[in-house]
């Protein structure tokens, strides 16, 4: 804007400029507290800001020189979080992790169907019972954890996984595509730009084994996927350890903290995807999701070298 004042004369200001120079100049010195005072104006009328003198600042940010493109995504974090979990966390390490690759890296992911997001250092146990937490894992997962049995990778070698109904507190990359019905074999992920070209070259090149359709998601085994992922890092333009399949925990509650994404269905849908851990050994590898046996809360292992037509890969990325 430079010089330009927005209006010459006060007297002249239109009301919604006066409410908002009252409401900034309130808060102009505080903006690193304002996702704060955006959830206190929600969970207690008459108190922090509002959703209209927030939607204000989006909508005039430009004129008061504010940097704008973060704080959508902010604002729908903290509105999900909200949501889910009946409270707010610190999005400040969300924040820098934007900042530090950037819109033009962050847009580039969106036209992959992809969106950062940042879930929370949260442990999820039903006895919290978060309010928008309506389906957790089945009992079994508690179980096996607690006996030692749940697994992850870590620099080359299995580890026991002690927190495996716990959100690690980390930005990540979403494939926000929703798990499709199965139809014979035949069914696809939509508009999958992302993971499918890359399967289809590997299978044409005979890296993994061929399938038709040759850019499916399915019929690819666990053993097969470790294949795909150092594809995907370079596609992402990230480190072959930043890239991983979701874990149990978080393709239970990703689709019910973001309700605004495609896959919130995703537990109705009679088709299995991989899941990062492990069961008892390297030989075998959680799954989940299948719509007949327990949806979002259903979780079982089969051997890593299993390929079906109902069984798919999906991707995540620690951002």
């Amino acid at each position: 804007m430079g010089n330009k004042n927005i209006v010459v004369d006060q007297e002249l200001a239109p009301d919604w400029q006066k409410e908002f120079a009252e409401f900034f100049k309130k808060f102009s010195k505080q903006k690193s507290d304002l996702d704060r005072q955006v959830l206190l104006g929600w969970e207690h009328p008459g108190k922090g800001i509002t959703l209209e003198q927030f939607q204000l600042f989006l909508e005039h940010r430009e004129a008061f020189g504010v940097s704008n493109w973060l704080l959508p995504f902010l604002l729908q974090e903290l509105k999900c979080h909200l949501l889910f979990f009946g409270r707010e966390f610190d999005l400040v390490p969300f924040t820098e992790t934007l900042k530090h690759y950037g819109l033009k890296h962050i847009q580039a992911w969106q036209k992959l169907g992809l969106e950062p997001h940042f879930l929370p250092d949260a442990l999820m146990i039903p006895e919290l019972e978060f309010p928008g937490w309506k389906i957790q894992p089945e009992e079994w997962l508690y179980t096996q954890t607690n006996k030692g049995k749940i697994f992850r990778l870590q620099n080359g070698g299995l580890v026991v996984d002690t927190s495996t109904f716990r959100l690690e507190g980390v930005a990540v990359l979403i494939d926000t595509r929703p798990k499709p019905a199965y139809t014979g074999g035949d069914q696809m992920y939509e508009n999958d730009n992302f993971l499918g070209p890359i399967i289809e070259r590997l299978r044409a090149s005979g890296s993994i084994q061929d399938y038709t359709p040759r850019s499916s998601r399915f019929n690819v085994s666990s053993e097969e996927w470790e294949k795909v992922k150092p594809e995907v890092a370079r596609l992402l333009g990230l480190e072959l350890t930043q890239v991983r399949l979701e874990r149990t925990i978080e393709g239970n509650v990703i689709p019910q903290l973001y309700p605004q994404m495609p896959r919130k269905d995703d537990g109705t849908t009679n088709t299995w995807e991989w899941r990062e851990e492990f069961f008892a050994s390297r030989s075998s590898r959680l799954f989940g999701g299948y719509s007949g046996y327990g949806g979002l809360a259903g979780v079982g292992y089969r051997v890593v070298g299993y390929r079906w037509r109902n069984q798919a890969v999906r991707s995540l990325a620690v951002l």
